[in-house]
C-alpha cells in the first residue's frame, strides 16, 4: 500500500501518568497518513484537520498514524473532540489500532458525528472485540481508521472535513479531558451522598466510573432519580446516552 508521511519538527503532546496527549497547537503533532485518502493540515486555529480525496474519487482506507510511544499499562479510555462537516454519515464506526510486539490490537465504537466528543473504554466498549488490547507494552505505532471502510460503499466523503481539537489515552475520565456539556443537562444535588438526578433532558442509559475507569454502575433507563448511597466518598464520572450523543459529567459523592 502506498505510503504518506507528514513530519512535523516540533511535536506538540504530552506524556504523563501512563497518558498520552495531542492538543494540536500548532502543526499536526507528528501524525501521518496511509495512501491518499486523508489529507492533514493544521488549520491554524488549533485543529488537525482531516479532507477526504483521493484521484479516483474512491477511499479506500482513509487512516491517520502517530509513531509516538504509548505505555498501555493503566490505559483505558480513547477521547477525541472535533467538529465534523459535510459528512455523508451522522455516525460511523471507529477502528482504533494498537501496532506491539509485531502483533495488531484493536479497539472500535460507533463515533457520533454530530457530538463534539467521543470517547469509549477501549477494554470494556469495544463493538468487535478481534484483539483485545493486553495489558502492559508499548506500541511502536497508533492508527485510528476513521471511519472504518465498511462505512464507504455508496457513501460521497470527498466534501467532509473533520477538525480535530485533542486526541487522548488516558486510563480513566480525567477532569482535564471532561468538556462542559450542553448547559441545560444538569446533574443535582453535587456534591451528594445518597443519590442525584439529572435536570434538562431525559436520556437513554447512564454508566457511572471511579476516578480510575473503573465501571461502578449502569442505568438502562430513564429514571427520576439514581442511588449512589453504596458509593465510597471521592470523584466519580457519570457517562450520559441521550438521542444518540454521550455526555460526561463530574459527580462528587460526600
Amino acid at each position: 500500500m502506498k505510503f504518506k508521511l507528514l513530519l512535523l519538527a516540533c511535536c506538540v503532546f504530552s506524556i504523563a501518568n501512563a497518558q498520552i496527549t495531542w492538543n494540536f497547537d500548532s502543526g499536526i503533532d507528528g501524525w501521518g497518513s496511509y495512501g491518499g485518502d486523508v489529507a492533514l493540515v493544521n488549520d491554524g486555529a488549533g485543529n488537525l484537520a482531516l479532507s477526504y480525496s483521493t484521484p479516483s474519487g474512491a477511499l479506500d482506507y482513509p487512516t491517520i498514524y502517530n509513531d509516538s510511544p504509548l505505555n498501555v499499562a493503566n490505559v483505558n479510555y480513547f477521547y477525541m473532540k472535533f467538529t465534523a462537516t459535510n459528512c455523508p454519515k451522522t455516525s460511523v464506526l471507529v477502528n482504533i489500532f494498537f501496532e506491539m510486539g509485531g502483533q495488531n490490537y484493536y479497539a472500535n465504537q460507533t463515533m457520533n458525528l454530530a457530538g463534539g466528543e467521543f470517547s469509549f473504554n477501549i477494554r470494556t466498549e469495544v463493538q468487535h472485540a478481534w484483539s483485545l488490547l493486553p495489558g502492559t507494552g508499548t506500541t511502536s505505532r497508533i492508527r485510528i481508521e476513521l471511519p472504518h471502510s465498511s462505512e464507504l460503499a455508496g457513501s460521497d466523503w470527498a466534501p467532509a472535513i473533520i477538525k480535530i481539537d485533542k486526541i487522548a489515552f488516558t486510563n480513566s475520565l480525567t477532569t482535564e479531558l471532561v468538556e462542559k456539556a450542553d448547559s441545560k443537562l444538569v446533574i443535582y444535588p453535587n456534591p451528594t451522598f445518597e443519590s442525584f438526578q439529572i435536570k434538562g433532558e431525559k436520556f437513554d442509559n447512564l454508566t457511572i466510573y471511579n476516578a480510575t475507569g473503573k465501571l461502578i454502575k449502569s442505568v438502562n433507563e430513564n429514571v427520576s432519580s439514581v442511588s449512589v448511597a453504596d458509593f465510597p466518598k471521592g470523584l466519580y464520572f457519570v457517562k450520559i446516552h441521550s438521542n444518540g450523543i454521550a455526555k460526561v459529567k463530574k459527580l462528587i459523592v460526600e
